[in-house]
């Protein structure tokens, strides 16, 4: 039985998904940092969030 931290996990990353803000690949990243079972750090989020689209730094 899921807990509630990964229903909420589960709840919030499919939100993304449905939404236009968030692109494919950054949902994916945040979805296997949830799922790992720890508690996500805040620079990883906000890597994740302020990476390039395309993946290259300008």
């Amino acid at each position: 039985m899921p807990t509630l931290q990964q229903n909420i996990a589960h709840k919030f990353v499919a939100a993304l998904a449905e939404g236009q803000k968030v692109d494919n690949d950054k949902t994916e990243q945040i979805r296997k940092l949830l799922a790992n079972g720890k508690k996500p750090k805040a620079e990883d989020l906000v890597k994740i969030f302020l990476a390039p689209t395309d993946g290259d730094v300008k």
